[in-house]
């Protein structure tokens, strides 16, 4: 993306640097537009047709030898350059900031899971008990219903109770007990791993607020840097440009305006 950004950049800069100059410049490499009537309307006009400002770079003909020819366009590359400085520094330090803040944000996240295991656990432990303590009184209560109906001498009802109690669970008071202990331990359980929570959310909460901070921080002092550097390049560009226009070019802008003013 930020390398995108400065091409296009640099890009925009190529292209207004070409109409600052005031160059006509040629459709086919070269070749030379000398003496075509557009340039000669141009000059005419007052208008510098010859780049006097170097907007094109000193490489560019100059036809001036009489005229000192400017430095506006490396005045305005310095002027990118300074805009684009350590951008990719900047950039990798923010991308490893943010991994360790979504790292920190994991944690956190963490805090509600412990808590959901400790509630999951607590209940699980929870059913378990009254599933075996509903199971237990049941074939206690079916094997009382077989020895009444033993001692009355019902050998059907005796039978019929038996397959009942034979399709129960084998669930015994041994069994309701440990099923007791397990769901008060759960309990236990469930209370340290609120507390775990609770101090690790704590500890992550503060080290991701320093994190956002370290980020801001980060942003804010490079644009701090890059701005101080920025206006002195950006002076130097208006200086270049300020001492590449002539005073013969203000008088003729002053005229071709009151040249215009009359028509109207």
């Amino acid at each position: 993306g930020n390398v995108q950004i400065s091409r296009s950049r640099r890009e925009f800069w190529a292209a207004i640097s070409a109409v600052f100059s005031g160059k006509i410049l040629a459709e086919e490499p070269n070749t030379s537009n000398i003496g075509s009537p557009s340039i000669r309307v141009l000059s005419s006009a007052g208008i510098d047709v010859t780049d006097r400002g170097g907007w094109l770079g000193h490489n560019a003909s100059y036809n001036q030898p009489n005229q000192q020819r400017r430095n506006c366009g490396e005045a305005a590359r310095q002027y990118l350059k300074k805009r684009d400085n350590q951008a990719t520094i900047l950039t990798s330090r923010i991308v490893k900031l943010l991994k360790d803040y979504e790292r920190r944000l994991e944690g956190i996240e963490s805090f509600v899971y412990m808590h959901c295991v400790g509630i999951q656990l607590e209940k699980h432990c929870s059913k378990a008990r009254s599933k075996a303590l509903s199971a237990w009184e049941k074939r206690t209560d079916i094997s009382t219903a077989i020895n009444v109906a033993t001692k009355k001498k019902i050998p059907k009802l005796v039978q019929e109770l038996k397959v009942k109690l034979d399709a129960l669970p084998q669930v015994s008071h041994t069994t309701v007990l440990k099923r007791k202990e397990e769901h008060l331990t759960s309990k236990t359980l469930k209370s340290d791993l609120h507390k775990l929570a609770n101090r690790r959310f704590g500890r992550a909460q503060e080290v991701s607020t320093e994190r956002v901070i370290a980020v801001m921080s980060l942003w804010a002092k490079h644009e701090e840097s890059v701005a101080i550097e920025e206006v002195n390049a950006l002076g130097e560009a208006v200086q270049e440009v300020e001492l590449s226009i002539q005073g013969a070019d203000v008088d003729a802008a002053l005229n071709g305006y009151s040249s215009v003013k009359r028509l109207l």
